[in-house]
């Protein structure tokens, strides 16, 4: 296996959490004032911690904020759990969130300083967030987050370089933010100033139909996009020094014909992944070389209940802390499919279906220690809480919930808090 040292951006995650053919970089509308790109241990202005991650001023390991891959095994032992969530409205909106009961207390809104937000990223270290606004003209805007409250200051936003984002990601060193186009199929890198703003991008590419994610490994050695109306995974390589991507030897892992691929998640391990296909109700397992940064699928199968009938579509996929559970979402029967992992091979085996307590169930995120999973539920304007089983992974519901117009993004992060 192959690893760097890494910081672990959220956004997702997680996560993973976390782009290339061929085009030109394009002008950035950015308020940029020429600053150039911050040094990764400057970024957080903290200082490494031996493991490559940043400690905060609070103490707190705040560089891993990405349960989406796996990269953290508990909460900080103090902070403010926070979590953010947007859709598609006019505002952001952020929460404080208890860390044993999973309740919800709402610490304000603020207005997007673009259209149509709809998916978000947290920088490691929880010192920015960025937001895609998913309209025609796509955008991505930046954003401050006060670390004793969670509150936003919109700091400015760029072109995203195609039409439709439809997903944001920062990379492990916290000076890329990656974005997904969904409407033309493009994807862009830009880089992250030292006051939190973005640069000119530092690479677009064309990838192909319906580009639904983008992100990197666990090694932020290679990014991976899942082309929902191209049927593959693009795969590249990525220089987290110049913000480059260059098609792997293998550009391209073909999935089912019709299969929809829309997000991956990466294992703790390095060596798996898992792609949630939309169209067919699906969940592919994927062997990751970690020499080369390529995927090979190893088993499909479905996240429906048995007999089901009736419209559903394939939405996240998250794989749990420990790498023993993946995650997965129905928009139709409305659930969260639970699988446990074999740890020898990385296949999926099925553990069960957990309602969501709303409907259309578009994102979701565990938080740092596996312990609890929060729901958006964009068709009934819902974030429902979970607790997770340690030993089974299945979920029960906490009884918490808050109320986020057509939610369609929810992610969490620890701040050192006041």
């Amino acid at each position: 296996m192959r690893f760097r040292p890494f910081v672990v951006p959220f956004a997702s995650v997680a996560l993973a959490g976390f782009v290339a053919i061929v085009t030109e970089a394009c002008g950035s509308s950015g308020d940029s004032g020429g600053a150039t790109p911050l040094d990764a241990s400057i970024a957080n202005d903290t200082g490494d911690t031996p493991d490559g991650s940043v400690l905060d001023d609070a103490g707190l390991d705040s560089g891993k904020t990405d349960a989406r891959a796996g990269r953290d095994s508990a909460p900080p032992p103090r902070g403010l759990l926070t979590l953010f969530a947007s859709g598609y409205g006019a505002d952001l909106s952020v929460f404080q969130a208890d860390p044993t009961s999973g309740a919800l207390t709402s610490k304000g809104k603020l207005a997007a300083g673009d259209p149509s937000p709809s998916f978000l990223a947290i920088r490691p270290g929880g010192t920015h967030l960025y937001a895609v606004g998913e309209s025609t003209a796509g955008r991505v805007g930046a954003y401050a987050i006060d670390p004793g409250s969670g509150a936003l200051t919109y700091l400015g936003g760029v072109s995203s370089q195609g039409n439709g984002p439809a997903f944001v990601s920062v990379d492990a060193t916290g000076q890329w933010v990656m974005v997904a186009n969904y409407g033309d199929g493009t994807v862009a890198v830009f880089p992250i100033l030292a006051d939190g703003k973005l640069g000119p991008p530092s690479d677009t590419r064309t990838v192909g139909a319906n580009a639904h994610m983008i992100a990197t490994d666990p090694s932020n050695a290679y990014v991976y996009v899942p082309c929902l109306g191209a049927d593959y995974v693009a795969q590249f390589l990525f220089d987290d020094k110049t913000g480059k991507l260059t098609p792997n030897a293998t550009p391209t892992i073909a999935t089912a014909a019709g299969a929809g691929p829309r997000h991956i998640a990466f294992h703790p391990d390095g060596e798996h992944a898992y792609v949630i296909n939309e169209k067919t109700s699906s969940l592919t397992a994927y062997g990751l070389n970690a020499a080369t940064g390529t995927l090979k699928p190893l088993a499909t199968v479905s996240t429906l209940p048995v007999g089901f009938s009736g419209s559903n579509t394939g939405a996240e996929v998250w794989v749990h802390p420990t790498g023993a559970f993946v995650y997965a979402s129905n928009r139709g029967d409305d659930s969260i499919a639970v699988f446990a992992v074999d740890p020898a091979v990385g296949k999926l085996t099925l553990k069960g279906h957990t309602k969501t307590g709303g409907t259309t169930p578009r994102s979701f995120a565990l938080d740092l220690a596996g312990s609890l999973l929060y729901a958006a539920n964009q068709g009934s304007g819902t974030i429902t809480t979970f607790a997770v089983d340690p030993t089974t992974g299945t979920l029960s519901r906490t009884g918490a919930a808050a109320t986020v117009p057509s939610a369609t993004f929810v992610g969490l992060v620890w701040l050192p808090g006041p």
